[in-house]
């Protein structure tokens, strides 16, 4: 991905990869704050509590309840 970005912006490989880890530190540190991100013409992410309910047969029952999931 880095080289793909560097090669249509026309920017250094080292500079693009620093710009990406810092949009990826940014989206993780928003979702872990519980806030959510909208990439426009991409699609919105956040978390939410995990639902808890029975498993299908042969799966043992999961007591993560507190646990969120990315949505």
């Amino acid at each position: 991905m880095i080289d793909a970005v560097a090669s249509s912006t026309g920017t250094s490989k080292s500079a693009t990869g620093e710009a990406v880890d810092a949009l990826i530190g940014t989206i993780t540190t928003a979702l872990v704050k519980g806030d959510t991100i909208q990439l426009i013409g991409f699609g919105s992410f956040g978390v939410g509590a995990r639902a808890v309910g029975d498993r299908p047969a042969g799966m043992h029952r999961d007591d993560r309840s507190s646990e969120n999931e990315p949505r």
